[in-house]
């Protein structure tokens, strides 16, 4: 491009020395064409005229025809999902198909790359009020998860005024664990700002309306309730509408997850990830502040929304049938209930870590939530008052031989039933019953202790409960409809008087 020296040197050589537009042109080493626009301006180029001078190409008449129909459809593509526009071939293509284009492809190239060039969307410089914004995404990374390399997914929210961030690792991006997501970064945060700008998830969207109207997920809408927040949505493929929080992801990644961090749990990960943050912001200014991050959070911190008293539920429920093993199911694992609810319809509140069973506003039973498929989580107790019907299926019951089933109650159950055949399963079923009033830990002690004694009998173990809990414990006795029919069939023979003669040799007072 030729600059305003070049300029005066054009205008000096022709008016102060006389020389013709051909003569400049070769001693300046510039084409005559050029010449004789500078000229015919007879003006110092501005910016914007020294553009249109030398960086517009004079088209053909056919190639100017279809310049406004390019324009039309660069602008439409800026709506568009950035992997889903025209690319310059396919623009040549359906100018070719759809308007009997009969120039060259490289001017259409040429064209559709100055166009976009001056249609780049300018942003403005943003000062968010304290108190005001958060903004979140999910991202992805790779860590070391018990010596194995395992993809998870980080719940990402910066507040927008004092940048401060808060990172919490997934197993998943499933609706659960979007909403336990929040409920961890309001109270790290020690509050709640007014608003909150998110992509269209499917976790908080059902349906993008026009503009900027969506039907949001009933769940998140229960969750914006309950913290008193408006959630606010990036038009579709438009993620740098919250672009301090997708920086946020990839700084993530790189400064706190690298190298792969090596974990035992995911608790243990989230726990390193909020040290980062807290460290992470004591030693990072806010730009174009004096202040650390965390200096302003301090201040931002009294601007938010006070915490409600209650955590907010973050769960997915689940209506659910139980079946004949007193079993429901959740995703693909099966989950124990207790057996006086074979068969009714019972509500599953599905959380992150934990499966809460509920039936009539109460609730029934709780389990640790499974990330494997196919399992079958069972508690023992849940079938304690089958097993009183069906004794000798203590043995081989799954609930049984769980790991959280202390070694103690299978060596003293086997021994029990050594000594006392099957009234010793039914026996040490109405031991198991006893940690309902005394708690497993107690029951646990009183089994070991009567282990060391070698007396493995029910009345043993009772003694030794009411000793170590200082209570009475009432003995459960069987009822008569419960009782082993051979005890009922047992009879005592009456005494032969002629047997006793002779043993007293006859005499007879």
């Amino acid at each position: 491009m030729i600059d305003m020296a070049q300029f005066h040197n054009i205008k000096f050589l022709k008016e102060v020395e006389g020389l013709s537009q051909r003569q400049i042109a070769t001693k300046l080493g510039i084409s005559r064409n050029t010449v004789s626009k500078y000229l015919k301006n007879n003006s110092a180029p501005t910016t914007v005229l020294r553009k249109n001078i030398y960086g517009t190409k004079e088209y053909s008449p056919e190639t100017k025809r279809v310049i406004p129909i390019i324009d039309q459809w660069l602008e439409e593509d800026q709506k568009n999902w950035r992997k889903q526009k025209h690319t310059a071939i396919k623009i040549f293509k359906r100018l070719q198909d759809e308007y009997d284009f009969k120039g060259s492809a490289s001017n259409i190239r040429k064209i559709v790359a100055k166009r976009r060039q001056q249609i780049q969307e300018a942003f403005i410089p943003l000062d968010f009020q304290l108190g005001h914004q958060f903004q979140f995404d999910w991202g992805e990374a790779d860590i070391i998860l018990q010596g194995r390399k395992q993809r998870i997914f980080l719940f990402c929210v910066q507040l927008s005024a004092s940048r401060m961030r808060f990172v919490r690792a997934y197993l998943h991006e499933k609706q659960e664990a979007f909403l336990d997501g929040f409920v961890h970064a309001f109270e790290f945060l020690g509050g709640v700002p007014t608003e909150g700008l998110l992509d269209n998830l499917k976790t908080a969207v059902q349906k993008i309306l026009q503009g900027r109207d969506r039907l949001e997920q009933e769940s998140f809408i229960g969750l914006q309730a309950h913290y008193v927040f408006k959630a606010e949505f990036c038009n579709p493929a438009s993620g740098n509408e919250k672009g301090r929080v997708e920086g946020t992801v990839g700084y993530v990644r790189r400064n706190a997850l690298v190298p792969l961090p090596e974990v035992q749990s995911v608790k243990e990960l989230n726990d390193y990830l909020l040290d980062w943050c807290l460290k992470e912001a004591g030693r990072t200014h806010v730009p174009n502040k004096s202040e650390t991050v965390l200096e302003m959070w301090v201040k931002e911190k009294e601007y938010l929304h006070p915490l409600p008293t209650n955590r907010f539920e973050a769960c997915k429920l689940l209506s659910c049938k139980v079946n004949k093993t007193s079993l429901i199911t959740v995703e693909t694992n099966r989950y124990s209930v207790p057996c006086s609810y074979v068969g009714q319809a019972v509500w599953a509140k599905i959380f992150v870590d934990r499966v809460i069973v509920v039936a009539q506003n109460h609730v029934i039973a709780e389990h640790t939530r499974s990330y494997e498929r196919n399992q079958m989580i069972t508690i023992l107790d849940h079938y304690l008052e089958v097993l009183l019907k069906k004794p000798r299926a203590i043995r081989d019951a799954h609930a049984f031989q769980s790991n959280d089933i202390p070694e103690v109650f299978r060596r003293f159950h086997l021994k029990m039933r050594e000594q006392e055949g099957s009234l010793g399963d039914r026996k040490f079923i109405r031991l198991l019953l006893l940690h309902r009033d005394i708690g497993m830990d107690s029951l646990t002690t009183a089994l070991l202790e009567a282990e060391k004694t070698q007396v493995f009998r029910y009345e043993k173990v009772h003694e030794i409960i009411q000793r170590l809990t200082n209570q009475h414990i009432p003995i459960s006795t069987l009822p008569t409809e419960k009782t082993p029919i051979n005890l009922l069939d047992y009879k005592v023979n009456k005494s032969n008087i002629e047997q006793y003669g002779q043993l007293t040799g006859g005499i007879r007072k």
